[in-house]
């Protein structure tokens, strides 16, 4: 879907031919760009919704539980699980 939608736009309206070296380097640029904008887009919500059920009081009462080394380890997990 996305390939075809950026082969149009890079070939037929930016007139760009794909054996050339410029052509493919602006066609994987723009469909690279488009496809990790839409991923990244895609975590971001993913991740707002997950800190939307899990607030910073809820982390920081489960942390204040646990002894040192447990705690850093819980806390490292979850980082791993919501950078954001």
């Amino acid at each position: 879907m996305w390939q075809r939608f950026v082969d149009y736009l890079v070939y037929d309206l930016m007139g760009l031919s794909p054996e050339t070296h410029l052509g493919s380097a602006v066609n994987f640029f723009i469909y690279d760009t488009v496809k990790i904008l839409f991923l990244l887009s895609l975590i971001i919500f993913i991740v707002a919704i997950i800190r939307s059920y899990f607030p910073p009081e809820k982390t920081k009462k489960i942390l204040s539980h646990k002894r040192e080394l447990a705690g850093n380890f819980t806390a490292a997990l979850m980082g791993t699980v919501t950078p954001f």
